[in-house]
């Protein structure tokens, strides 16, 4: 299939200008696009959190510091008869320990978060690859359409000169007094009308150049497109239909979202088994209050043991949790299920498109060529005074349309190859 491939040329800071190819421009949008900056980001955290502790496995440890100080005000009569006062009586105590606790069974439930939390590692991935490909088919599809608004610009500056020539001739024919002032300025409102054209396509350019820009998330400088005609023959509809359900990674994160609701599932019936814990602990205590029968007291404890617990009835909660968490597996069946069926409709319908195109340009091509001689005659008959100003003009704009169509045919042909990998997950190239 003929196609466009585009190579831009781009100033970098003081450089030389270097050619950007397609794979040079989706390697800076790879590095600076900012969506997918932040698709890395969330990816990174999904991949923190894949955790023996994150599940519930670890034991949980905490120390303890304490200190306080206080006054008393005190009278007292003891058993011998004496009796004790004392105003202001200053006392301090200092505790710091140390305490274990760990659940060692929860009705399996840190095996089916530990379980779920590689999966939302493994789901974070694939929509990482998902922006990536989305990035690059943005990418490529701005990178060609740049490549055709560049080849109507040059279209219409060839259109502008052969306007420009056939002003010439009317001018001087006018001059000459073998044609009318009429057919002359008729040359000069043709010529004005194909270089406003000229201006229009060349501000679309721009706005291409711009857009192509955004996507990279760098600011480009002026630069020159270059392109080559190419052909890409490698689109097979049954490939692409077996291969979209392995390969496009929307679709295996919406299958990984099936896992994540049976993995809820799982954790909701842990709620109905017993938890155990263990639990160890050491305080260590030292008071000092003169108004005390003890003016120092000194202690050392150590403590373990082991706790259980089993909620037999908590109002049906449980049960509405499991029931909640096989809707949403069912939930996201039916959605991988849906966007299967999207996927495989739009790329049949991409396929469609493709061939139609590849048949449109076999078809525009046969009327080019008959467009380009018969323009070439008008021109030639147009300078002998066989041939009115009507005729010419009308040969001048069957060519330039001919060329159009050749060229959108040539892009829409390119542009649904494009679409059909990215919907089947194929590197796009």
């Amino acid at each position: 299939m003929s196609v466009f491939i585009l190579i831009f040329l781009l100033p970098f800071g003081l450089m030389a200008q270097e050619v950007l190819t397609l794979e040079d421009a989706i390697e800076i949008a790879l590095e600076n696009n900012y969506g997918i900056k932040v698709s890395k980001s969330n990816q990174e955290i999904t991949e923190n959190n894949y955790t023996l502790g994150n599940a519930g496995f670890m034991p949980m440890v905490t120390l303890d510091f304490n200190k306080s100080f206080g006054t008393q005000d005190f009278e007292r009569t003891l058993a011998s008869g004496v009796e004790q006062s004392q105003s202001g009586a200053k006392n301090e105590r200092t505790s710091y320990g140390a305490t274990l606790n760990w659940t060692i069974f929860d009705g399996f439930q840190m095996f089916a978060s530990y379980d779920q939390l590689n999966t939302f590692r493994s789901q974070s991935e694939e929509s990482l690859k998902a922006d990536i490909e989305l990035i690059i088919y943005n990418i490529s599809a701005t990178y060609y359409q740049a490549a055709l608004e560049n080849e109507r610009l040059n279209l219409y500056d060839s259109n502008v000169f052969f306007s420009q020539e056939r002003l010439q001739v009317a001018k001087d024919k006018y001059e000459l007094g073998k044609a009318s002032k009429l057919e002359y300025l008729q040359a000069q409102v043709d010529l004005n009308a194909d270089k406003s054209q000229q201006l229009t396509q060349q501000q679309t350019l721009e706005a291409t150049k711009l857009e192509l820009s955004r996507l990279l998330s760098v600011e480009l400088d002026t630069f020159q497109l270059e392109y080559n005609l190419d052909t890409e023959s490698n689109v097979n509809l049954e490939e692409l239909l077996e291969g979209v359900s392995l390969q496009n990674p929307q679709l295996t994160s919406l299958k990984q979202q099936e896992l994540i609701a049976q993995y809820n599932e799982k954790i909701s019936k842990g709620d109905m088994l017993p938890r155990v814990n263990i639990f160890a602990g050491y305080t260590h205590a030292k008071s000092e209050s003169p108004a005390g029968f003890a003016i120092v007291n000194t202690s050392d404890d150590i403590n373990y043991g082991l706790t259980a617990s089993w909620t037999i009835f908590n109002g049906f909660n449980v049960n509405r949790q499991i029931q909640n968490a096989r809707i949403q597996r069912d939930i996201a069946t039916y959605q991988y299920d849906n966007q299967l069926i999207n996927f495989k409709t739009a790329i049949r319908q991409g396929y469609s498109n493709y061939t139609n195109s590849l048949d449109l340009m076999a078809l525009e091509r046969e009327n080019l060529d008959v467009a380009r001689e018969n323009n070439e005659i008008s021109k030639e008959r147009y300078k002998i005074g066989l041939s009115t100003p009507l005729e010419l003009r009308e040969a001048q704009l069957n060519f330039l349309n001919a060329e159009l169509r050749f060229q959108n045919a040539a892009f829409n042909a390119k542009l649904a190859a494009i679409e059909l990998k990215y919907l089947s997950g194929q590197t796009i190239n």
